[in-house]
């Protein structure tokens, strides 16, 4: 008995241990040992406290590195505040804890290094672990007065921190208790004061006759006791701040303090008095603040779909309003038949797909439209395409339904070019394209006048001899349309000019302009117009012959798909006509023709069967291959392969397939998810275009928006205005809502558009 107690015994004390020694390895800090949870002791804190109690709440905590610096600075301001020594800002305070941070995680992202310099910087920060982690005012010696605080403050940046604060000075103390007493005497003194006046005036007024009142607002008046004193001047009452200002002067970033200056001159200059204005900085303020409210909540009140809505998404990593930090933003808009609303730009606690899922939806909830939302709009990226923990999957789980997956197609056609581009230019680490970067610093001494058209060189006219003109056609065509973006402009003009013709407004070069490796339509742009320069400047002979083959895959093949992609009808037939058009490329670039044809085909979704119906609506599908699809879809032998949102396809056979072998039975799902009329289906494809049900469904696919440029934009507008006219995440939201809608409204700044607006 006694020998299983003390075998007992034995094994707690070792589990015990085992258990504090697991803790230990868990809390030690590289360089530093443990971390503090608490600050304790009795001298100012040293560098090793006050890293050890910020990577307790940054790293233990799972707190921002931000909000970890500002609660340790607090915490550290108390013991400088004890020792009565003057500190630096809170704000400078945190960017050196931050600082010392940063230097501790490079250490460690290093410590696998056993180099003598990494082993030097290693030596050197342990040194500094005890040191006072000085954040004493730059000026403090010279603003204390008292000798034995300035002795303190010495001692304590002495290596070792020598000295100790002991107790407190009951003499100081005193002191200033005193100095207290009296200050709260004298504020209590001058606020009888002022009451005694304020009574005094109201006696005044009450004794005086109505003229006398009516002078006494503009003139000084005598009071009845302690003898003349100049009146108030009378504070103005009208608000000049209206919803439309106020929305006018968050969409041109003017801030409230430029604001009262610009409204102050505006009333000058229309002959009004500004003393009759409520007009100061806090006025405008609040008023902004206020009219934000105010308007986002009639925007989303006026918002009534009843139609199919397709909810877009697009995230981006920038800066947060407070803090150097970055933060995942995700702006979430739906668009359908007259629709195109932006409903939130979420920050999101990570770029997952869960996190970018959970954002949708709270989006969708909140703004009543679960009903509604039929499709989803997104980039290709694994974060949304995912199997598993992909944002559209999760989406779908979320609204407990399944929507029609409509990939940006723009996105796909970059996937494309980039595939291409890597063929014929080689990949490179860098976030520029070096090339790019030479011509864009040796653009200002290019002479735009001597250029030279891209068929100048025979090789080029003999590989696009046979689409030059249809090529020309469509480009002046679709110039003659507005384009959503100035780089699709310039892409169809260089075309043009590559291809010897002229443009409607002449021949322009712009400057060149972003290079970014996720900018793919920069990379065109470029080849384009350094090809046509090549004769100004210097190239290798290996990169005047990747020039060569990116533009002639832009001109020959690239134009068409990218300029026809928003068409969300055409999408299927101009995909199977791009995929056999990579294929048949194999005889003027076999590298390019493959890399690019495996790229498309795994993203062929518009291929599928649920979306393949969509060139029912398509103009240029003849009426034999529509008859060939509705008898397709009506067929009950269905021995498709397993159902996914894209379809895979044998690149061999591609050549032979045409649209009405990708048509099944679950073809049907797009007319039942889109709630579109389907009766037309019985009768012949050539009846369909005088049918009133036709009609109706055609418009309703062609207000699919099948590209997320939208997206985009709403990317650019939380980039512009984030951390401009407002610190506060809620009134962010209000400002978005409120710039997007005014710029709906008022697309231009023409004085046609401002009068034809209430």
């Amino acid at each position: 008995m006694i020998i299983n107690s003390v075998f007992c015994l034995f094994q707690t004390q070792l589990r015990l241990k085992m258990l504090a020694n697991a803790t230990r390895s868990r809390t030690e800090l590289y360089l530093i040992g443990s971390s503090v949870s608490e600050l304790r002791g009795s001298k100012l804190p040293s560098l090793r406290m006050a890293l050890g109690f910020f990577l307790h709440l940054h790293l233990e905590l799972n707190e921002t590195i931000r909000h970890s610096s500002a609660a340790a600075v607090t915490e550290l301001a108390k013991f400088w505040r004890k020792a009565r020594i003057p500190m630096r800002d809170h704000q400078n305070c945190q960017t050196k804890l931050e600082q010392a941070f940063e230097e501790w995680r490079l250490l460690k992202k290093n410590k696998a290094r056993k180099s003598s310099t990494q082993q030097a910087r290693e030596a050197a920060f342990v040194s500094r672990l005890e040191d006072l982690f000085d954040i004493a005012h730059a000026d403090a010696l010279n603003t204390m007065s008292i000798q034995e605080d300035k002795d303190f403050l010495l001692a304590q940046r002495e290596k070792g921190r020598r000295g100790s604060m002991v107790g407190v000075d009951e003499t100081l103390a005193c002191k200033e208790k005193r100095v207290s007493e009296r200050e709260q005497q004298t504020l209590k003194r001058r606020q009888q004061t002022e009451n005694i006046q304020q009574i005094e005036a109201s006696t005044a007024e009450l004794t005086t006759s109505g003229s006398e009142i009516s002078a006494a607002e503009d003139v000084d008046s005598e009071g009845a006791v302690g003898g003349s004193r100049t009146q108030k001047r009378k504070r103005g009452r009208k608000a000049v701040v209206t919803p439309e200002l106020a929305a006018a002067l968050d969409r041109t970033k003017v801030s409230d303090r430029k604001a009262v200056f610009v409204i102050a001159e505006t009333a000058k200059s229309l002959g009004m008095t500004i003393d009759q204005l409520a007009l100061n900085r806090d006025s405008v303020r609040r008023l902004r603040a206020k009219h934000r409210i105010h308007s986002s909540a009639s925007i989303r009140a006026k918002f009534q779909s009843d139609v199919p809505l397709v909810v877009h998404w697009d995230g981006k990593l920038i800066p947060d309003l407070i803090g150097k930090e970055k933060v995942d933003r995700l702006p979430v808009l739906v668009s359908g038949k007259e629709v195109l609303q932006l409903l939130t730009v979420a920050k999101l606690p990570s770029g997952t797909g869960e996190a970018q899922a959970s954002a949708v939806f709270g989006a969708i909830e909140d703004w009543g439209i679960p009903g509604n939302i039929r499709a989803m709009c997104f980039d290709t990226t694994s974060s949304n395409t995912g199997r598993i923990s992909g944002a559209c999957v999760l989406l779908e789980q979320k609204l407990g339904k399944e929507l029609l997956s409509l990939a940006c197609r723009h996105h796909i056609m970059e996937l494309v070019i980039g595939a291409a581009f890597r063929v014929c230019m080689g990949s490179t680490s860098s976030p520029e394209v070096p090339l790019f970067k030479r011509f864009q610093d040796y653009w200002r001494f290019i002479d735009t006048d001597k250029y030279e058209t891209g068929i100048a060189a025979d090789d080029v006219a003999r590989l696009v001899d046979d689409i030059k003109q249809s090529t020309i056609d469509f480009a002046n065509k679709h110039l003659e349309q507005s384009q959503p973006r100035d780089d699709y402009k310039e892409f169809l003009e260089l075309v043009l000019i590559f291809l010897g013709a002229t443009p409607a407004r002449g021949v322009r070069f712009m400057s060149p302009g972003a290079m970014h490796h996720a900018r793919w339509m920069s990379k065109v742009i470029y080849s384009l117009k350094i090809w046509m320069f090549k004769a100004q400047f210097r190239l290798t002979l290996t990169e005047e012959r990747g020039l060569h083959d990116v533009c002639v895959f832009a001109v020959r093949v690239y134009l068409k798909a990218w300029i026809s992609a928003p068409l969300a009808s055409g999408a299927p037939y101009s995909d199977l006509l791009l995929l056999k058009s990579l294929l048949e490329y194999s005889s003027i670039h076999l590298a390019i023709s493959k890399a690019t044809s495996n790229k498309f085909s795994g993203n062929l979704w518009y291929l599928s069967p649920e979306l393949v119906g969509l060139a029912f609506f398509d103009s240029r599908v003849s009426s034999s291959t529509k008859r060939l699809m509705v008898s397709a879809m009506q067929s009950e032998d269905d021995q498709e392969q397993e159902h996914t949102k894209r379809i895979t396809i044998d690149l061999d056979s591609a050549k032979n397939k045409n649209l009405e072998h990708f048509v099944t039975a679950k073809s049907a799902k797009l007319f039942q998810m889109m709630d579109l009329p389907d009766g037309f289906l019985t009768v012949d494809p050539d009846l369909w275009e005088d049918r009133h049900d036709y009609k109706l469904a055609s418009e309703t696919v062609r207000s699919l928006k099948v590209v997320n440029d939208h997206a985009e934009r709403g990317v650019a507008l939380i980039q512009e205005y984030s951390g401009f006219i407002t610190q506060d995440e809620s009134q962010l939201q209000f400002l978005l809502q409120v710039v997007n809608e005014h710029r709906r409204v008022y697309p231009d700044s023409r004085k046609q558009t401002l009068s034809d607006q209430p």
